[in-house]
């Protein structure tokens, strides 16, 4: 016949283990949880075992450092957890008394969680240590002089200078890690506001701007081989090399306002060639080369650069 387990809320403590708040059973059902269990050996009976004894998962997990449970997930450490309980299960022995299994398996539970977490940290061994020894620096002082010590004074009592100093800074900001959708607060509205909420996207880092810009330039390059040469020599010296309207036309030998003529019959052909471009490839398209070159020399910061990458050879 299988026992059942049924929740026995008491205040009667287990070698350090409260079951107070975790509900587990009293010692007569455990006795006969086990007796099933040892007699048959079977999965139904440790399943009731395992449910028995899960409060003590929840306990351990309740138990852990802060800064694990502030990176980790509660479900998450609970099911690395359950592995080392079901393992404690596995290895408990008909001779021991079932009153001691509580102690047993919560040491079982813990480093359970802690083989995990050691097996999915993203950081070497050494540099963990670094991580641990910085902590644990930190909250020493902080014990001691009554506030948060400064990074300087975390050094010094770690007895690190120079080169040392940088390897331990290093690995303690390389070991923060933040979950994008983890919640920081909320908003004036009420709304749930994430991490991810406060990353702004940068649009020059995505990939269309940099083709749409790249298709300009080509563009343009093309454009500008098709004006007339003194044209092209007046684009080329101006955007490409800099030279102002009075310089262009002493080598030139034309008057300044010769110079601002040619420059601005040269932006207006260009135009003309990227629309009529634009308009074969298709009559409802605009081309932003086209814009870029119809804007004013003076703010037309983009259509200089522009000509100025247009104006390099092939």
């Amino acid at each position: 016949m299988t026992a059942s387990y049924r929740p026995h809320e008491t205040s009667t403590e287990t070698r350090g283990v409260s079951r107070s708040a975790y509900q587990l059973p009293d010692p007569a059902e455990s006795d006969a949880l086990w007796q099933t269990y040892w007699a048959n050996r079977d999965r139904v009976n440790r399943n009731n075992l395992i449910l028995a004894y899960q409060p003590l998962v929840k306990l351990v997990v309740s138990r852990l450092p802060a800064n694990v449970r502030t990176y980790w997930e509660v479900d998450d450490l609970r099911s690395f957890g359950l592995l080392g309980l079901v393992e404690a299960i596995d290895r408990w022995s008909d001779e021991s008394p079932s009153s001691r299994f509580p102690s047993y398996a919560t040491k079982r539970v813990r480093g359970a969680i802690f083989d995990e977490l050691r097996r999915l940290d993203w950081l070497p061994r050494t540099v963990r240590r670094r991580v641990i020894t910085y902590r644990a620096t930190v909250d020493n002082l902080s014990s001691e002089l009554g506030r948060v010590p400064e990074t300087h004074e975390v050094l010094r009592e770690m007895g690190s200078d120079g080169s040392s100093a940088e390897d331990v800074l290093s690995a303690v900001q390389s070991s923060q890690l933040l979950h994008l959708q983890h919640s920081i607060g909320s908003t004036s509205a009420g709304e749930d506001l994430r991490l991810i909420d406060l990353i702004v996207s940068d649009r020059d880092s995505e990939p269309e701007p940099h083709v749409m810009r790249n298709e300009q330039f080509e563009e343009i390059r093309r454009a500008v081989t098709r004006l007339p040469e003194r044209q092209r020599t007046v684009v080329t010296l101006h955007f490409l090399g800099g030279l102002t309207q009075e310089q262009i036309g002493t080598m030139l030998g034309v008057s300044n306002s010769r110079v601002c003529q040619i420059e601005a019959t040269a932006i207006q052909t260009l135009r003309r060639l990227l629309t009529a471009d634009s308009s074969h490839r298709s009559p409802a398209a605009s081309s932003p080369a086209a814009s870029a070159v119809a804007s004013s020399l003076a703010a037309a910061s983009m259509a200089a650069s522009s000509l100025a990458v247009a104006a390099r050879p092939a």
